[in-house]
């Protein structure tokens, strides 16, 4: 386990925390806050990872934001639902403790940082096991407010910015505006002043919260530093730290708490345990280096092969930075009237309003000629065209040339090279299942999540609508992680441990660096910020405790 000491630079904290996205400020402020020297390092110029993209949502059973409104839970509920959910892969110890101390975490985020949350607006992603929250308005996820960015003052620059824009709303405010469907009907005047003034909302406001709170406490913050070893014999206690000024050794008196997320940017690692690699939609910086110094120093790895993800589309020549392109998904589209997801067969072969998640691992499923339904495709008409948006494309806009437009079913069939029989067929069954209001097939439209995302005003099942009036029109979609879920498994403190069920002196993780607490599940929005959050409180405590409770 040791690694070979730099004498270029030698220093000393009590906790040590690798990695700055939620996880890791939730970690550095707890340990800070149980009376730690702490020192956070980040690999990037930035910090917020990947959260910062999303929509900031915190799924989070009996949270107080739903006693405010008057909106009951049970603890025995949540457990049914996060079981049925996780199908016997997660440790119950593991899901006992995030009801148990979930809570009172954010409680104490709240209290202790910026962060204000509010009640969210998204039911859980599979009402048909017991115990899940999906009545109209009804939800298990909280959100944080909009947060003026100026309270940051000249250390804004760290924060990791949305390469989707800013939503300086809370998500109340954009429900209110059923922006969903149609974002000409927010208020832009107010969009444009909050803008102008600073604000950020969804994961930009959860990330910046977090982030005031760090810098404020005065914690160490050490950017573009990124660790590659740990130090130690039996027990870790330390980091072999690579940054701009040069190479140096991190001592840890205390503990090191992992937080560097999955490893989708590392090829060799995702062809190992997938077969295939596909272009993340997350930081860049999720390249494995948790997953490989925990590999190094023994610990116990669990759920390989598992990934968080979601389907999308690619716009020629769109970037995010560096050179890597902006991968869009289809969240919002796919389970809209007028269209539906065919295989390289013309088959519809998924109820296309599911939860991501889900599409994802049917995306992925493998026969003995390779992946059964890629390529795909997103097929929809000019109806669709007329009422909804697709990604940036506006109703009555041009398409773009990288949303191919066909004259024709049979048309389309011969620009895709699938049969044409075969997707008459298809769009026949859909347009009579359409018309009739119910597809006996997949069920789309009868879930709570796909009623969140369907057009109310469509009847008499909000997400199902005709493919008939020409002309027609073809995106590809693709397949994109948003995250690894496999990595070292850890107890109840966030503490790593080694096969036998010992735990590894010094050694934390929380987030996806871990080994998911929910094992291959997702239980709703903010399904794997919770956990990253939670755990990397609890992880913050134990550590700067010496490995005992906080």
């Amino acid at each position: 386990m040791a690694a070979e000491r730099s004498m270029a630079r030698s220093s000393a904290a009590d906790v040590v925390v690798v990695g700055g996205g939620v996880a890791g400020l939730c970690a550095a402020i707890a340990a800070h806050d149980a009376g730690a020297q702490t020192v956070l390092l980040e690999a990037s110029a930035l910090l917020g990872g990947t959260a910062s993209w999303s929509g900031g949502a915190i799924w989070i059973p009996m949270n107080h934001c739903m006693a405010r409104a008057g909106r009951p839970d049970s603890r025995e509920r949540a457990l049914e639902y996060m079981q049925a959910c996780a199908q016997g892969e997660s440790p119950s110890e593991l899901l006992n403790t995030y009801l148990d101390e979930g809570p009172g975490v954010m409680d104490f985020l709240e209290e202790s940082t910026p962060l204000q949350f509010e009640v969210g607006t998204m039911p859980d992603y599979y009402d048909q096991y017991p115990g899940a929250v999906h009545a109209a308005g009804e939800s298990r996820s909280i959100a944080p407010a909009i947060f003026d960015t100026n309270r940051l003052g000249a250390q804004r620059a760290l924060l990791r910015r949305s390469p989707y824009g800013t939503i300086p709303f809370s998500f109340e405010e954009f429900s209110r505006f059923q922006a969903i469907l149609h974002p000409e009907r927010i208020d832009f005047e107010l969009m444009t002043r909050r803008l102008q003034e600073g604000y950020v909302g969804w994961g930009e406001a959860l990330s910046a919260g977090l982030l005031a709170a760090v810098l404020e406490r005065h914690i160490d913050v050490r950017i573009n530093s990124r660790v590659l070893g740990l130090l130690g014999g039996r027990a870790v206690d330390g980091v072999h730290v690579q940054a701009d000024e040069g190479a140096y050794d991190l001592e840890a008196r205390r503990g090191v708490i992992l937080c560097t997320g999955g490893f989708e940017w590392d090829e060799a690692l995702v062809a190992e345990q997938f077969g295939v690699h596909w272009t993340p939609s997350t930081v860049e910086t999720n390249r494995g280096d948790g997953w490989r110094m925990a590999e190094r120093v023994g610990a116990r790895l669990a759920n390989r092969g598992v990934c968080w993800g979601w389907p999308t589309y690619l716009i020629p020549g769109e970037e995010r930075s560096a050179g890597l392109p902006l991968v869009r998904t289809t969240l919002v589209e796919r389970g809209l009237p007028h269209s539906i997801i065919v295989d390289a067969h013309a088959d519809r072969f998924v109820d296309e309003s599911a939860p991501y998640h889900r599409i994802l691992k049917v995306l992925l499923e493998r026969d003995d000629q390779g992946f059964r339904h890629l390529p795909a495709w997103q097929i929809f008409d000019q109806q669709f065209r007329d009422k909804y948006a697709f990604g940036p494309v506006a109703p009555g806009q041009p398409a773009p040339p990288w949303m191919r437009r066909f004259d024709s079913l049979a048309a389309l069939a011969s620009g895709l090279g699938i049969p044409g029989e075969a997707l008459a067929r298809t769009v026949g069954q859909f347009n009579e299942a359409a018309r009739q209001g119910r597809d006996a097939r997949f069920g789309r439209g009868e879930s709570a999540y796909a009623r969140f995302f369907a057009d109310p005003d469509n009847h008499p099942n909000p997400s199902l609508g005709t493919l008939a009036t020409p002309p027609f029109y073809a995106v590809e979609v693709l397949p994109s992680t948003i995250g690894t879920c496999a990595g070292p498994e850890i107890d109840t403190r966030g503490r790593v441990q080694r096969p036998s069920g010992e735990v590894i002196p010094g050694l934390y993780a929380a987030g996806n660096v871990a080994a998911a607490i929910s094992g291959p599940a997702y239980f709703g929005p903010g399904g794997t910020i919770g956990p990253a959050m939670v755990f990397g409180v609890l992880a913050g405590r134990a550590a700067a405790n010496g490995g005992q409770d906080g």
